[in-house]
């Protein structure tokens, strides 16, 4: 049975319940590895227009030149937090006012770095054309992102889902030593003035998110890893995504075996369409609750306002059934693989087994030879029957993902917390 052949529960398909649970809270259990490149690009297409979106999706599934940064994305969405939060201290009543140049000589330098990575997807060499003979070309065979739809991409790429964004320390990892620096010249700076509690608050603020202390001031044990997420939507956007990088890149995707499979759906739009629906709806539900904040004084108002919310969720549970089958098809494939890996060995075998009989031939001796190639050979077929069953079954997920699908005009799922929103 294909699902006796899962490799462990770390692989094994979630279930819709399972994915609306993370959603809910915001949070998956364990370390999650941060999005490939191409996952975030596809993610961050969703801020696109639809013939944008379109141009980026065939980009990458004719293996064109996509933008890419030596750090990723996901540090990129923490250069964009740590700027942020710069720009708020640094406009804070409560901030002294001699801590208030040095901190605008940090943002400075961060918005700096921020720049040269919006230069690097924008209009870095090597990716998109700057000839005219090419970006003619490129348009002819639509394929050309043009300038206003990069600027859009580099604007989603600043919010690509990220685990534990806002606890994970972004602040010292963007800074590095300049952070530990900037603290050390607050405290010198607040000794010579008479004022220690300044010291005290540089810690605070310029350390926020790194390791909890006790009232010892030791650093506290941390217990299970959860990611964390801003809300829902950046996680089931992360979900999609985590799931499409288990599928493109599996060897077993990519093998013969699935290559009816690999032509019948397209992976890298599916991830694209998903993002923009989920951007969409959070947009929606945005603008929702604003409405409901400065009218919901009127109750017949406030209660069209919550027939619009209940519309809005049948979309939302869509999108996590279209999720989950990314998640059916990535344990499909993650199982397979297990067995082109047996079949690989059934391979070597098989030559080794040729060896022998070479050996035992010239002894005068086959019969242990043609006993070895029979059972051999059922194995492998055994293998190859195996892998006839995986098929059938991701034929049957493909078929759900490829599903032509007719959205409502508005959508939505459970109510979001206004501070997961900031």
């Amino acid at each position: 049975m294909v699902e006796n052949r899962t490799p462990d529960r770390r692989t094994r398909a979630r279930t819709a319940a399972e994915i609306r649970e993370w959603c809910d809270s915001s949070q998956l259990p364990g370390d999650r590895p941060e999005l490939s490149d191409t996952a975030a690009l596809l993610v961050a297409s969703g801020f696109l227009t639809p013939a944008g979106r379109a141009v980026l999706v065939r980009r990458i599934s004719m293996g064109l030149p996509a933008p890419s940064l030596p750090a990723g994305y996901g540090e990129l969405r923490r250069l964009q937090r740590a700027i942020s939060q710069l720009e708020n201290q640094s406009v804070s009543p409560v901030v002294p006012g001699f801590v208030t140049p040095i901190v605008r000589g940090r943002l400075g330098a961060l918005t700096r770095r921020r720049e040269d990575a919006r230069k690097a997807v924008v209009i870095g060499k090597g990716t998109f054309p700057g000839g005219t003979r090419a970006i003619r070309r490129e348009r002819r065979e639509n394929v050309y992102l043009e300038l206003e739809e990069r600027e859009r991409l580099f604007s989603g790429l600043l919010c690509t889902p990220t685990p534990n964004v806002q606890s994970s320390g972004y602040m010292r990892r963007a800074g590095s030593a300049a952070i530990d620096r900037l603290a050390d010249v607050v405290t010198q700076v607040a000794g010579k003035a008479g004022r220690a509690d300044v010291g005290q608050w540089a810690d605070e603020v310029l350390h926020a998110g790194s390791a909890p202390q006790n009232r010892s001031g030791q650093a506290v044990v941390p217990g299970p890893r959860t990611a964390k997420f801003i809300d829902g939507y950046e996680t089931i956007l992360y979900v999609a995504g985590h799931y499409y990088d288990r599928i493109v890149g599996n060897r077993a995707w990519r093998s013969d075996h699935f290559e009816v499979q690999r032509t019948q759906v397209n992976l890298h739009g599916e991830l694209a369409e998903i993002a923009a629906d989920a951007i969409a709806l959070r947009a929606v539900r945005i603008d929702l609750d604003r409405a409901k904040r400065n009218g919901g004084f009127d109750a017949r108002f406030a209660e069209e306002i919550d027939r619009r919310e209940t519309s809005l969720r049948p979309v939302w549970t869509e999108l996590i059934d279209r999720v989950q089958a990314l998640a059916e098809v990535a344990n499909v494939v993650e199982s397979a693989a297990i067995e082109l890996r047996v079949l690989d060995e059934y391979n070597k075998a098989l030559t080794i087994d040729d060896r022998i009989d070479a050996l035992i031939a010239r002894s005068g001796d086959r019969e242990l030879s043609v006993d070895n190639s029979k059972r051999l050979s059922e194995q492998v077929r055994s293998g190859e029957e195996q892998l006839r069953v995986y098929r059938d079954v991701l034929q049957g997920n493909i078929a759900r993902i490829a599903l032509p699908r007719e959205l409502p005009e508005r959508y939505e799922p459970s109510p979001v917390r206004d501070q997961e929103r900031r």
